[in-house]
């Protein structure tokens, strides 16, 4: 195994309403793991507060962090397709500012790839947590490659939080799109669509903050409107056939249109193991 081989972007954004003790301990993830990312490219999406800058200037020569700072909040796809320019690296992890990576997450993914050449994105189990990791025993399993397919049709089959993925591959297409609120889920259909490769480890690499409040929040006509535009696209692409994007589109979009107290008790029972 050659020394480069190892060799990994950590690509993360940050705007001002992300919380600096998150931050803090994202950041700190980071640091703790078996295997430390080569660089970390992390985009200020748009003006940042004081209180995040102390952050990111604390651990800007532990973690080799690169920050690129965009004068105005131009969205998460924009944000990372700015990040996507400045990676240097042939795999690119992704990282959120809120979640905490598990001490071995970047050396079981990087020996995953190295072995396994043909896979274009990787992510794993997330476990949820409201403050404390394993305060809600809640963990969001995807499936592993020979499942995938089936599995995509009716719910994203990657674990955003955890995901790594080849560079190459996403900058030939096109990187990430403007779809609000569904960036991600949406570019890992085009490269399902596409005909690249996906798996995931089947093991909890990632730490992901997801309280109820937050959940809440993943309501109301804005979400049902992003979800259904969503759907339809998958179905443009034909990826979905059109009684499945009725299915998709019926179910999704209820969801975030009920009253609270409701999403959240069928999050609870139907959604997550």
């Amino acid at each position: 195994m050659s020394e480069n081989s190892m060799f990994f972007s950590l690509l993360m954004a940050v705007r001002k309403k992300d919380d600096p003790t998150f931050l803090f301990e994202a950041l700190k993830s980071i640091a703790n793991n078996s295997l430390q990312p080569t660089e970390v490219i992390l985009v200020e999406d748009g003006p940042i507060t004081r209180e995040l800058r102390k952050v990111i200037n604390g651990w800007s020569n532990v973690l080799n962090i690169k920050s690129i700072g965009l004068e105005r909040n131009s969205g998460l796809g924009a944000a990372l397709n700015e990040g996507l320019k400045y990676c240097k690296y042939e795999v690119i992890v992704r990282a959120d500012a809120d979640d905490i990576n598990r001490p071995n997450r970047f050396q079981c993914q990087l020996n995953y790839l190295l072995q396994n050449p043909d896979i274009d994105i990787l992510s794993s189990w997330v476990e949820e947590f409201s403050v404390i990791p394993g305060d809600k025993t809640k963990v969001r399993k995807v499936p592993p490659q020979q499942s995938l397919d089936i599995f995509s049709k009716k719910r994203c089959p990657f674990n955003h939080p955890a995901v790594c993925f080849r560079k190459k591959t996403i900058l030939s297409l096109g990187g990430y799109g403007n779809e609000h609120l569904y960036e991600d889920y949406s570019l890992w259909m085009k490269m399902l669509n596409s005909g690249c490769k996906g798996d995931n480890i089947q093991e909890i690499l990632v730490d992901m903050r997801f309280s109820d409040e937050a959940l809440k929040r993943r309501g109301g006509i804005k979400y049902a409107l992003s979800e259904l535009r969503t759907q339809w696209n998958f179905y443009v692409l034909n990826y979905i056939s059109l009684p499945r994007f009725v299915s998709n589109a019926i179910c999704r979009t209820s969801v975030r249109i009920i009253p609270n107290k409701i999403r959240v008790s069928l999050y609870k029972i139907f959604l997550r193991s």
